[in-house]
């Protein structure tokens, strides 16, 4: 039995929701409430290229798109080209402690840390989200997302996607956006580094959701790719 099941998950081709049971403490990049912003809903949009031209101001975008299905409550919203209903999540409990991570991957804009910035006509983003059990103060949540941050590049280089102007393996992608939540209480931890339990599990959740997730971008691209899923060339 999962430790969040009373924060419900729902997917659909457009928005992957996740309603929590208690507001949470967030921390992120993303496109809806980044920075740290208290809130009880996680949204993640599916949009395509001709949904966000020069124009197009992405912030009010998504405002817009949340008015019309009359969400006006302040969320955490991430916005992506993947589909949403191959969302991949990873549970991992220790010590009464529990961490979820949930990723939407997508790997067409898939570039390598360092890289000179270029023009990129494909998308895809790896979006993830840390959940945690209980709550952690400002600076771990930082922490959090800097473990997570590694866990997503070593899943992205196991599975060795070649960039095709140069023969290096990507380690993200250009859009990729991580964010940490955490219930709200006066009783916080205070550090998630990899040599703590918590720090432990957060790393290996999201290595594990988002390595399910690059597995399952892969099948979608070619049925020979989830047999043999290495050196996908984008």
């Amino acid at each position: 039995m999962s430790f969040f099941q009373k924060d419900q998950i729902g997917a659909s081709e457009t928005w992957l929701e996740l309603q929590l049971s208690r507001p949470h403490s967030s921390l992120s990049w993303a496109v809806m409430g980044g920075g740290y912003l208290i809130t009880n809903k996680v949204y993640w949009l599916k949009v395509s290229n001709s949904d966000l031209g020069p124009e197009i101001v992405p912030e009010e975008f998504y405002r817009n798109r949340l008015a019309d299905k009359g969400e006006r409550e302040e969320v955490l919203g991430f916005m992506t080209s993947a589909s949403l209903l191959n969302y991949s999540v990873a549970e991992k409990s220790l010590n009464d402690l529990h961490v979820r991570s949930i990723a939407t991957v997508g790997l067409g804009n898939a570039v390598r840390v360092g890289d000179l910035p270029i023009q990129n006509k494909k998308i895809g983003t790896i979006n993830l989200l840390i959940q945690t059990s209980r709550s952690i103060t400002l600076s771990a949540s930082i922490e959090a997302i800097s473990i997570a941050s590694e866990a997503r590049t070593l899943a992205v280089l196991e599975s060795e996607i070649l960039i095709q102007s140069e023969n290096n393996f990507a380690t993200g992608t250009g859009t990729d956006c991580i964010g940490a939540i955490s219930p709200i209480s006066t009783n916080t931890i205070d550090y998630v580094g990899k040599h703590t339990i918590l720090g432990h599990l957060i790393g290996a959740a999201s290595y594990e959701a988002v390595r399910e997730g690059i597995l399952k971008w892969k099948r979608t691209r070619s049925p020979i790719l989830s047999e043999h899923p290495r050196s996908v060339n984008i």
